[in-house]
C-alpha cells in the first residue's frame, strides 16, 4: 500500500506541476493574444485618425481657396465639429475663441464614417482661435499660433505642454468602448449610432468635456495608456494638428511674395509721413497695442503700422512683417542695389532655437531674422548686404529665408484710401450707422425714419484717365432662406451699395439716400435726398430684397428684381432691372462676367452659391466684393487706355468680382474672369466723383444689417 500511495502522490504531484505549466503556458498565449489583438486595435485606431488629420489639415490648408467661404480669408481655420450626428460640421460653434467638442465632421471634410477600432464614430476638438465661425479675431494667425489643448496621458504625464508652439489647434478621438456609467444608446436613425455627449464617449475630465470654457482658455486633453485600457478607466486614442503642420502645407510662395509682401509694399507707400513710421506692438492686448518703433540715427525699425494692415491676411501676419524707414521721408536705404524710402521684410519660417511666444519674444528681432539681414535690420546700416541680394521672392524649399520689398514712393498723381489709414477721415450720414475705430468696421442697420445709412468719403477720387480699384468685405446680420424657400416667409432686406456720384455739384456727405434704394441716391428724387447728384451715377449694389413694381412706366419703372439676391452694376440714378426706358436690363443667371447683373442660384460657374447668397442659413458668410474702373476705353471696352480719356464721350470698364479669392491687392488689375461687367459713356461729372458705401434696411421681422470692413481704394 506504501508503494501504491507513493506512486499516486507522485502522479498527483506531476499533475499539478503539469496543471502549472499549462496555466503559465495558457498565461503566456493569452498575454500574447491580448498583445497581439491590442496592438491590432492601436494600428487600426492609427490609421483612421492619420486619414482624419490629413483631411483636416487639407480643409484648413486650402481654406483660403475653397469656394464655400466666400470671402477673402486668410488660410489656417478648421471647421466646427458636427454636433447632431449627421457627419456635417455646424457652425456657429460657441463663442469666439471658445474650444468646442463634437463628433467629426465627416462628410464636410469628404471622408466616409471613419471608426475606431470598436466600430465607434470618431470625435473632435478645435481650439477657439482656429474654428472658422466665429473666426478669432484675426491678428497674428499665422504658422507661429498656439493652440489651446495640452496633451496629457492617463497616468499624468505630459506628452504637449501648454503655451508651445507645438500645442495642439485640434485634436482626433477614437473613443472606443463604454466605461463606467458611459452609454452609447442612440438618440435617433443615423450613420454613426450613437448620441452627441461628449462625456459619454471620451473620458477626459476637462471642462472641454462636460461645459464650456472660458474664451481663449487652455483644456487639457488626456489620452489612454496601456495602463487606463486595462483597468477600463480611459481608452481614448488621438492625434492632434499644430499649427506649423497646417501652414506647412498651406503657404506657398505666390501668396506670400506676391500677396502679402506686396500688399504691405504698397499700403506703405500711399501713408502720410505721420502714418509712416515704424511701431512696436504689445502682443498681450487684442488688436495689439502700438508705440512708437526704435530710432537709430538716420533710420527708425520695428513693424508695420496697423494703418497699413488693410486686410485680415496682413493683421494675420502682423507678427512677421517687420519694417525700416528713413526718418526723412526720402530715400535713404539701399535694397540690392535700389534706392528705397522703407523696406518692409516677410520673415522666414522659424529656425531652431527662434520662438515666438511672449510678447517679449515676439519683440526680439533674433526670433524673425537672422544672419546679415538682422544685423541690417536693427542698426543704423542704410544697406542691406546679404550676399549676394537678399531675397525679394519667397521658396517653399527655403522656408526660412527672410524676403524684403524696397518701398518707394506712389506713381505720380496716384491716391489711396483705406478703413485701416484713414477711417477717421469718413463721415457718416442717414440713420442706423455706427462705427468701431479700433476694428476700423461700420455697421448699418435698421433705424427709425426713411433714410438709408452712408459712409462717405469727403473728397472726390480722380477717375478721368485712371485706374480705379476698390476692394471691401460684408457681412449681413442676419439669415434669410425666403429665396430658397420658394419665396415662402418674411424677406429681409433691403441691401448696400458702392455709390459713385457727380462730383460737381459739392459734397453729398451731409445727407444719404433712402433704405427702400439702399441709401443709394436716384434720380427722380429732390435734392434733399440726392437727386442732384445721382443723375450722374453708377452703383453697385449689392442687392437682397425682391422689389417689383407693377405698372412698369418711365415714372415708375419695373424694378423686376428676381426671388434670388442679386449684384448688379447700375446705372445714372436708376436702380431698375426692367425694360422702361433707361432702367438697367434683366438680370441673368450667368454669374460669369457676361451681363450687367447677376442672380446667384446655383450656377455652373459657382456650383456652392445658392439664391439666398449674402444672407445665407442659418449663418451669413463674410464677403468681399473688387471693383475696377479702366477709364479711355472704345465703345465696346475691348481696349481701354486711361491715358487717353477725354471728356465727354469715353467709354468705362466696369468690373466686379464677388467673393474671389487673393484680390485685396489693388495695386495690381485682377486677372480672373469679373462676376459682373459693363461698359458705358462715363459722363464727365464722374471725372472725379464722390464716394460712399451705403445701405438700407427696414425693422420688425425683415430688419436686417450689414458690417463693413477692410475698405481700400486706389485711384493711378
Amino acid at each position: 500500500m506504501y508503494s501504491v500511495k507513493k506512486n499516486n502522490q507522485q502522479g498527483s504531484a506531476l499533475l499539478v506541476l503539469l496543471a502549472l505549466i499549462l496555466a503559465a503556458m495558457a498565461f503566456v498565449i493569452i498575454k500574447a493574444l491580448n498583445s497581439s489583438t491590442e496592438a491590432g486595435r492601436n494600428e487600426a485606431n492609427a490609421a483612421v485618425l492619420a486619414q482624419a488629420k490629413q483631411a483636416l489639415i487639407g480643409f484648413a490648408a486650402t481654406y483660403k481657396e475653397n469656394p464655400n467661404h466666400q470671402s477673402d480669408e486668410a488660410y489656417g481655420y478648421l471647421p466646427c465639429p458636427d454636433v447632431t450626428n449627421d457627419g456635417i460640421a455646424d457652425p456657429p460653434c460657441g463663442n469666439q475663441d471658445v474650444s468646442v467638442i463634437g463628433r467629426l465632421p465627416w462628410k464636410t471634410l469628404g471622408l466616409p464614417p471613419l471608426r475606431d477600432s470598436t466600430g465607434e464614430c470618431l470625435w473632435y476638438a478645435v481650439s477657439g482661435r482656429a474654428k472658422d465661425l466665429p473666426k478669432t479675431t484675426p491678428y497674428n494667425f499665422n504658422w507661429d499660433a498656439i493652440g489651446q489643448f495640452p496633451i496629457s496621458d492617463a497616468d499624468g504625464a505630459s506628452l504637449v505642454a501648454a503655451g508651445t508652439h507645438n500645442t495642439p489647434l485640434a485634436v482626433i478621438f477614437a473613443p472606443g468602448s463604454v466605461i463606467a456609467a458611459q452609454t452609447h444608446a442612440p438618440l435617433g436613425n443615423t450613420e454613426c449610432g450613437g448620441n452627441i455627449t461628449a462625456s459619454n464617449y471620451l473620458d477626459g475630465g476637462d471642462l472641454i468635456y462636460t461645459g464650456t470654457p472660458a474664451a481663449k482658455a487652455n483644456s487639457i486633453i488626456t489620452l489612454s495608456t496601456a495602463n487606463s485600457i486595462r483597468n477600463n478607466s480611459n481608452n481614448d486614442q488621438g492625434q492632434w494638428i499644430t499649427s506649423s503642420e497646417i501652414f506647412d502645407r498651406a503657404t506657398n510662395p505666390a501668396y506670400v511674395a506676391n500677396n502679402l509682401l506686396n500688399a504691405a509694399r504698397n499700403n506703405l507707400s500711399f501713408l502720410t509721413s505721420a502714418q509712416s513710421h515704424p511701431v512696436i506692438y504689445d502682443f498681450s492686448t487684442t488688436p495689439p497695442t502700438e508705440s512708437a518703433g526704435t530710432v537709430a540715427v538716420s533710420v527708425e525699425y520695428g513693424r508695420v503700422p496697423s494703418a497699413a494692415l488693410a486686410s485680415k491676411d496682413l493683421k494675420a501676419w502682423q507678427d512677421n512683417l517687420l519694417y525700416k524707414y528713413c526718418t526723412s521721408g526720402g530715400n535713404c536705404l539701399i535694397v540690392n542695389g535700389a534706392s528705397c524710402k522703407g523696406a518692409v521684410i516677410f520673415s522666414g519660417e522659424r529656425l531652431a532655437g527662434q520662438t515666438r511666444i511672449t510678447n517679449a519674444n515676439r519683440n526680439t528681432w533674433g526670433n524673425y531674422l537672422e544672419g546679415t539681414v538682422l544685423a541690417d535690420f536693427q542698426s543704423s546700416n542704410t544697406t542691406f548686404t546679404s550676399p549676394p541680394l537678399v531675397p525679394t521672392t519667397y521658396a517653399r524649399t527655403q522656408r526660412s529665408l527672410d524676403v524684403i520689398a524696397c518701398i518707394t514712393p506712389p506713381p505720380l498723381g496716384s491716391s489711396q484710401t483705406t478703413f485701416a489709414g484713414n477711417f477717421s477721415d469718413f463721415i457718416t450720414a442717414g440713420s442706423g450707422v455706427t462705427t468701431d475705430s479700433t476694428a476700423k468696421t461700420v455697421t448699418i442697420a435698421n433705424a427709425p425714419g426713411t433714410s438709408g445709412g452712408c459712409f462717405w468719403l469727403p473728397n472726390t477720387v480722380a477717375f478721368a484717365g485712371k485706374t480705379v480699384r476698390a476692394y471691401y468685405e460684408y457681412q449681413f446680420s442676419n439669415s434669410d432662406n425666403y429665396a430658397t424657400n420658394g419665396g415662402v416667409g418674411t424677406d429681409r432686406g433691403n441691401g448696400i451699395t458702392l455709390d459713385i456720384v457727380d462730383g460737381t455739384q459739392g459734397s453729398p456727405s451731409s445727407i444719404c439716400g433712402l433704405a427702400s434704394n439702399m441709401g443709394a441716391f436716384i434720380e427722380s428724387f429732390p435734392t434733399s435726398i440726392g437727386g442732384v447728384w445721382a443723375g450722374k451715377s453708377l452703383t453697385i449694389e449689392t442687392d437682397v430684397h425682391r422689389d417689383i413694381n407693377p405698372l412698369n412706366t418711365l415714372a415708375n419703372p419695373d424694378d423686376t428684381d428676381p426671388v434670388e439676391n442679386h449684384t448688379a452694376i447700375m446705372a445714372y440714378g436708376n436702380l431698375a432691372h426692367g425694360v422702361a426706358p433707361g432702367s438697367n436690363g434683366y438680370l441673368t443667371t450667368a454669374c460669369d462676367g457676361t451681363a450687367a447683373g447677376c442672380r446667384f442660384t446655383n450656377s455652373p460657374s459657382h456650383p456652392t452659391w445658392a439664391a439666398n447668397q449674402f444672407e445665407e442659413f442659418p449663418t451669413p458668410l463674410l464677403h468681399n466684393q473688387r471693383v475696377e474702373i479702366r477709364s479711355g476705353c472704345n465703345s465696346t471696352c475691348a481696349t481701354c487706355n486711361p491715358a487717353s480719356h477725354v471728356a465727354p464721350n469715353t467709354y468705362v470698364k466696369i468690373s466686379t468680382w464677388v467673393d474671389c479669392t487673393n484680390c485685396n491687392d489693388v495695386s495690381a488689375d485682377n486677372v480672373t474672369t469679373p462676376t459682373i461687367k459693363r461698359c458705358i459713356i462715363l459722363d464727365p461729372a464722374l471725372n472725379s466723383p464722390y464716394i460712399a458705401l451705403t445701405g438700407g434696411f427696414r425693422s420688425g421681422a425683415a430688419a436686417q444689417g450689414v458690417t463693413l470692413s477692410n475698405f481700400i481704394l486706389r485711384s493711378e
